[in-house]
């Protein structure tokens, strides 16, 4: 396949970039496909984690605030 940048003058068009690609094998592509999966489910579960320990500090200081924060945001208070 080809991708081309063209500029649209008044008069003409200027090529900008020109750039020729080759189709991936299927495995490279199913590849590239778990990693990005996998990468985002680790952040997922990175961010939950994190979620999870300031809900328990915020639990600790100041109980009535979490609840107040569960409610605006529709989320049970508890997740796990």
């Amino acid at each position: 396949a080809r991708l081309d940048f063209i500029q649209n003058m008044e008069y003409k068009f200027v090529e900008l970039l020109a750039c020729d690609f080759l189709a991936s094998t299927e495995e490279v592509v199913r590849n590239q496909i778990a990693f990005r999966y996998n990468n985002l489910k680790s952040k997922v579960n990175t961010m939950q984690s994190r979620l999870q320990e300031i809900s328990s500090l915020v639990k600790a200081k100041n109980p009535s605030l979490l609840l107040q924060l569960q409610k605006s945001t529709g989320r049970p208070s508890n997740r796990r």
